[in-house]
């Protein structure tokens, strides 16, 4: 299917405002002044565009507000300075609220100013309660207050979200039906930022697949590729409610909660956890972290301390892999190239699917988006929205019975929910099992070939499902 000018019309006709030229926004090239995720970046060039403005005016105003408004590491004592001398400021960053109930104090993080103690009034978190569920990017008033002791506070007196509110479901439930299956697919494709004329049909089923944990809480998935194919792209730059790590060693007190200040891990703060770089990631084996987080993947609950936490985080984990010279694994067990913690069976047996990232391409200029897509932000609070809505307001994520190995069946059922929700697909859809069902079972799939690799004796690499 080619992406043509009427399609490309028609999707800023029924989608309206939600859209933007994701083609328009690269080229204004924003990020070359200061680093900004993707939804930040299409919210600067909302906010600033208008009909009758060149490109170079549209970005002299970004450019001016993020110098007056987003300031480098160089510049954030002299902000400070501004603060301590009785100005107010607006900054523009990612403030993240926790609330320590032993002070019954709100502490507001503010990376650019590099502080974790600046304080807010309880009112604005009652208008604004995407700062309490893992931050929010926006526009926020500070001010210096005394605190009656002798102690100067920097506080949060004014916000104005950078991201959007609550998405109307039911608008993007009537225009995904005026679409094919294959033209939504190349909808959700441009919103990733990806062009789907650059992709064939079967990457751009493959390339989806990367949104799947966004829309389905508790869906912990694997995705193994050489580097330069944007794996981690989709995860740092769609949504708010995902966290991803770089790498390395992670704590107890990282992943689950920090006894000392009873602050929550990330697997309780995020929609999704994001590993990328899983070659290079491991846990610490300090207070059995391994068997928390293999207990968490199965029950999607942990304990520490007295304290038994429940989440709906979901994991994605990122990790590259050798190719032979016909772009495939260079060895059946390709598994075996992860850290020794994931040569455990049982571990990756709590992993619902493993998505091919060797038969997506290597990223180049072609495959960035040339035209409209829904708009970053948009899309991240519309997933974040669908993985818990009533089927009253949002009807899709049905699943038909099914028959096969317990697990086998949960994750193909979990898998297919997820799709379903994407595609806005049921079963009794004629493109139903070709769209949602195959595809989960190819997903599970993958991960029975692994432990059939690791445990011969107990796993067979076919999977059986029946309807």
């Amino acid at each position: 299917m080619a992406i043509n000018t009427q399609l490309d019309r028609r999707i800023v006709e029924v989608l309206g405002d939600l859209t933007i030229d994701k083609e328009r926004v690269r080229n204004l090239r924003i990020r070359d002044a200061r680093t900004v995720t993707t939804f930040v970046e299409e919210w600067l060039v909302s906010r600033y565009q208008r009909p009758d403005k060149t490109d170079e005016a549209v970005y002299q105003d970004i450019t001016a507000f993020m110098s007056q408004h987003l300031p480098t590491k160089s510049e954030k004592e002299a902000i400070k300075h501004r603060i301590v001398n009785g100005d107010s400021v607006v900054v523009l960053d990612r403030f993240d609220v926790r609330v320590d109930i032993a002070k019954g104090k709100r502490f507001v993080s503010i990376p650019c100013l590099g502080e974790n103690k600046a304080e807010v009034r309880n009112d604005l978190l009652e208008e604004h309660p995407g700062l309490l569920s893992g931050g929010q990017w926006g526009a926020g008033r500070l001010m210096l207050r005394n605190d009656g002791k002798e102690r100067n506070v920097i506080e949060l007196i004014e916000f104005r979200p950078m991201q959007s509110g609550q998405v109307r479901l039911q608008a993007l439930i009537d225009a995904r039906q005026t679409f094919t299956t294959a033209e939504w697919l190349a909808v959700l494709i441009r919103t990733m930022g990806y062009e789907p004329d650059a992709y064939t049909d079967n990457q751009r089923r493959h390339l989806i697949l990367r949104l799947l944990p966004l829309v389905q809480k508790n869906l912990n998935m694997m995705e193994l590729a050489p580097k330069g194919t944007g794996k981690s792209f989709v995860y740092s730059n769609l949504s708010r409610h995902v966290w991803l790590n770089g790498g390395g060693t992670l704590t107890r007190a990282q992943l689950f909660k920090n006894l000392s200040t009873k602050e929550e891990g990330l697997l309780a703060r995020f929609d999704l956890l994001v590993l990328d770089e899983g070659q290079s990631t491991n846990f610490d084996r300090d207070g059995d972290v391994h068997a928390n987080f293999k207990g968490y993947l199965e029950a999607g609950h942990y304990t520490i301390g007295q304290d038994k936490i429940t989440s709906e985080c979901g994991l994605m984990l990122l990790a590259n892999i050798d190719l032979d010279y016909q772009g495939r694994p260079a060895r059946p067990d390709f598994i075996r190239q992860l850290p020794e913690m994931f040569h455990d069976d049982a571990l990756i047996d709590r992993f619902h699917g493993i998505l091919p990232g060797w038969e997506i391409p290597r990223i180049t200029n072609a495959h960035f988006a040339q035209g409209p897509g829904i708009k970053a932000d948009v899309f991240g609070e519309y997933a974040h929205q669908i993985r818990t809505a009533s089927h009253v307001l949002f009807p899709y994520g049905e699943v038909p019975s099914l028959k096969g190995d317990t697990r086998d069946v949960k994750a193909v059922e979990r898998l297919s929910r997820a799709l379903s929700r994407l595609y806005m697909l049921n079963p009794d859809q004629p493109d139903y099992d070709e769209y949602v069902l195959q595809p989960a079972i190819a997903l599970r799939e993958r991960v029975r070939t692994q432990l059939a690799e690791l445990n011969p004796s107990e796993f067979s690499p076919q999977i059986r499902i029946d309807r």
